[in-house]
């Protein structure tokens, strides 16, 4: 019979941080920006991407486990990625 979580494990991450580490890493955001999957976010699954379309049609694995999702492949990595790649 599995045990009930503790409150302490429920908390979302970092909840637990001491207020300077916090600070500290909210800093830290904004001083290297969004990672290469929240830059590109907001672009939809493109017509041309003729895999993801043939997999979603057919239902196969790549498609029912894994995400298709854009990022970022600029290095510094923009604040707004417009033309992402896409990968599995």
């Amino acid at each position: 019979m599995a045990s009930n979580p503790s409150p302490e494990s429920t908390k979302p991450y970092g909840a637990n941080l001491d207020p300077r580490l916090a600070e500290q890493f909210a800093t830290l955001d904004d001083l290297y920006g969004p990672s290469i999957w929240e830059s590109a976010a907001h672009v939809p699954v493109p017509d041309s991407a003729w895999e993801f379309h043939l997999r979603r049609s057919l239902n196969d694995a790549a498609y029912s486990s894994l995400d298709y999702v854009p990022y970022c492949s600029t290095m510094p990595v923009q604040k707004k990625c417009d033309q992402p790649k896409f990968m599995w």
